[in-house]
């Protein structure tokens, strides 16, 4: 849940008073949440004010929109690989233009295909590589 408001309304509720109708202004729970949350203030810091509605919803906000925990690194199948043979792939992405999103395909297919070489699940018949030439991005030599 998003919550947009104006500067003034933001001015407001910091000074806890509103000029032109001079009244006493409380922030709605979730609007101080937000206004916590944008200011980085830890939920445990904003239940030191009182303000228990807020805290809750603001670590329901720390919950929700946490980074998710990168997953465990794998064994990469292109760390592998020789020196030299890493600087050929390296050459081959330089060889012409291609978007980061290209070079990434090309980097995953070659990772696919080593993975199942490594494993036994290669084309006896096909030397190692072979199908390099098929991968988007790359014409055949």
């Amino acid at each position: 849940m998003e919550i947009k408001f104006s500067g003034s309304r933001w001015r407001q509720i910091e000074k806890a008073y509103r000029r032109d109708s001079d009244s006493q202004v409380i922030a709605p729970a979730a609007t101080l949440a937000h206004m916590a949350w944008t200011l980085g203030i830890s939920s445990d810091r904003l239940a030191e004010t009182g303000r228990a509605d807020a805290t809750e919803i603001l670590r329901e906000l720390e919950r929700s929109k946490a980074p998710a925990a990168e997953p465990a690194p794998e064994a990469a199948p292109l760390a592998a690989l020789e020196e030299w043979q890493q600087k050929v792939i390296l050459n081959v992405l330089d060889e012409r233009p291609r978007s980061a999103k290209e070079k990434a395909l090309l980097l995953r297919t070659l990772a696919a295909q080593i993975e199942a070489e490594s494993a036994g699940q290669g084309d006896p018949d096909k030397p190692p590589m072979q199908t390099v030439q098929n991968i988007p991005g790359r014409s055949a030599s």
